[in-house]
């Protein structure tokens, strides 16, 4: 990159000029010499002494005027449709059903003194409020987490010293115990000695009597002796019989020790939460700037109303294009599906066991329905007979397919990926709840959510991205992707069509209430006659547009 003190034409024939002005048509600093060469040229450039610009900053000195999609053009050309300066090239591969587009320099006539400078300045001024706001509400934040981090630790400490205080009372309660315990046997037993001591000691006594006498003594006194002795011993014989069994102290731990690790595996857990914090609105959410529309991009060719299929039949819920130039229509309230031409002629009734909350085409021969029993069901559209059914869990809503991919939300703010066998591929976790779904053919995924008017992506690798949100679109419910990757959005009450780019840097309002337009719920597309199906009027109608 070149100094930026020197002259930028000058360097480029490796002169080193220092640059006393900055040119803003060419965004690049010049020396004396050349400031008089482009003060020359026709029309004359405008060319600003370096004491007046000192101040700016960098990234507004190097601003670029070139193209940022075609860096060797410049832009000359601003885009209206998309409030967008642009190249010529830009004009002939993505802006070519833009209107109005004019040259950049009617754009920027009067722009000094407009509203877009007081605009932008209003807003930057609000903007630098918000972000003092956020400033102190950061610095607040970052005192709260340590004292927070303090208090939680303390707490921790808290219940760990509960524990070993209780854990201290139980042991000491159980020596307690065990000293009773002991004092108890240590006192029969020492009984029990001391009677065993005294017992041996009177037998000892007894026998050694018991031999004199029989050789002294008369029969009689012997006789009597003898029977005294047999008392005595028989008395000794039941104080023995008494003490046969000696206390011991036996432990029994209890029965929550082998499980009290996996009882207690922790002091308790700690998560991070984001708590909403109250901040002034942004100057840009208090504003709506609504698109323009642009030159048309669908062409209308079928329509019809719902009961022309079935005399009960008042209003559908979902559909799609099939092959055959025909439709697959679900019933709002109900346990049938339709199946019939384009304008609604030769209806084919199809019952189901359960009703089908979305339908989606899976290829030439089947269809899916998401189904709010857990399942998933296919429709073979040869027999037009349900076949087998995918066991997923939850209850499903919005559903989609691109190959052999299935994606399905069958939990609250989640995606499901699974094969036509049911093996869960993989499970995606989001922080919003999708209503609707659709995927385009390098397997990303595009959800409308119902309470937000937001449209997300969410990448095949499970990225998720918000991509669109705007005031005129209002209850985003349908969603479907064409053949070019375009993804189109039904906003039930603004009764509009928006079409945006993957990204959603590209939009437009391609069908309004002026198109007959009113409350739309579903959409589909079909890649092969890309043509793109509109469940219209709260599913009273449907009708079909042909994309250029």
């Amino acid at each position: 990159m070149a100094d930026s003190t020197f002259c930028v034409g000058c360097q480029l024939r490796d002169e080193h000029i220092k640059a006393v002005s900055w040119c803003s048509d060419c965004s690049e600093l010049v020396c004396k010499t050349c400031t008089r060469i482009h003060e020359q040229m026709y029309p004359p450039h405008k060319v600003v002494p370096m004491t007046e610009i000192q101040q700016l900053s960098t990234s507004i000195l190097k601003l670029s005027k070139n193209c940022e999609k075609h860096s060797d053009q410049k832009n000359e050309l601003y885009c209206c449709q998309h409030d967008k300066a642009i190249c010529v090239s830009c004009v002939t591969l993505s802006h070519q059903n833009c209107k109005p587009i004019i040259p950049i320099k009617k754009a920027a006539k009067g722009v000094k003194g407009g509203t877009a400078i007081s605009d932008l300045e209003r807003r930057m001024d609000n903007l630098s409020q918000v972000m003092e706001n956020i400033m102190r509400q950061n610095e607040t934040t970052l005192e709260d987490l340590k004292k927070s981090r303090n208090n939680i630790k303390k707490k921790v400490s808290e219940i760990k010293q509960s524990v070993i205080a209780h854990l201290d009372k139980l042991e000491a309660d159980t020596h307690k115990d065990i000293d009773d315990k002991y004092k108890q046997c240590y006192e029969t037993t020492s009984q029990n000695k001391d009677n065993a001591d005294s017992s041996s000691e009177s037998l000892s006594t007894w026998k050694r009597d018991l031999k004199a006498l029989k050789q002294h003594t008369s029969d009689i006194n012997f006789f009597q002796v003898l029977k005294f002795l047999d008392v005595k011993t028989y008395e000794k014989e039941l104080e023995i019989r008494d003490i046969q069994a000696v206390p011991t102290l036996t432990y029994h731990p209890p029965k929550t020790e082998s499980t009290i690790k996996s009882n207690h595996p922790d002091l308790g857990t700690i998560d991070i939460e984001n708590v909403p914090v109250i901040m002034p609105l942004l100057e840009i959410d208090q504003q709506c700037q609504f698109l323009v529309r642009g030159q048309r991009e669908l062409s209308f060719t079928n329509s019809f109303e719902c009961r022309k299929l079935s005399s009960y039949v008042s209003s559908m819920f979902r559909g799609c294009i099939i092959p055959g130039n025909r439709l697959l229509l679900s019933l709002f309230l109900g346990n049938n599906l339709f199946i019939c031409e384009l304008d609604g002629s030769n209806p084919k009734e199809i019952k189901l066991d359960y009703p089908a909350a979305r339908v989606t085409l899976y290829d030439n021969n089947h269809v899916l329905l998401s189904l709010g029993n857990g399942s998933i069901e296919m429709i073979n559209l040869k027999t037009l007979k349900p076949g087998k059914k995918i066991k997923v869990g939850g209850h499903c809503r919005g559903i989609t397919s691109m190959k052999d991919r299935i994606w399905v939300r069958n939990h609250p703010n989640t995606l499901t990926k699974v094969d036509i066998k049911g093996k869960v591929k993989n499970t995606i976790h989001l922080r919003f709840d999708p209503f609707d779904i659709c995927a385009n053919k390098d397997g990303d995924v595009f959800c409308t959510n119902l309470t937000s008017d937001k449209v997300y992506a969410v990448s095949s690798d499970g990225k998720e991205t918000e991509i669109y949100n705007r005031c005129d679109l209002i209850s985003a419910t349908g969603v479907a992707v064409d053949d070019r990757g375009y993804v189109y959005i039904a906003g039930r009450e603004s009764n509009t069509i928006h079409k945006i780019s993957n990204d959603g840097q590209e939009h437009d309002i391609v069908l309004t209430a002026d198109d007959g337009i009113q409350n739309p719920t579903g959409l589909s597309y079909n890649f092969d006659t890309r043509e793109l199906l509109v469940v219209n009027n709260y599913g009273c109608t449907v009708n079909i547009y042909k994309t250029q």
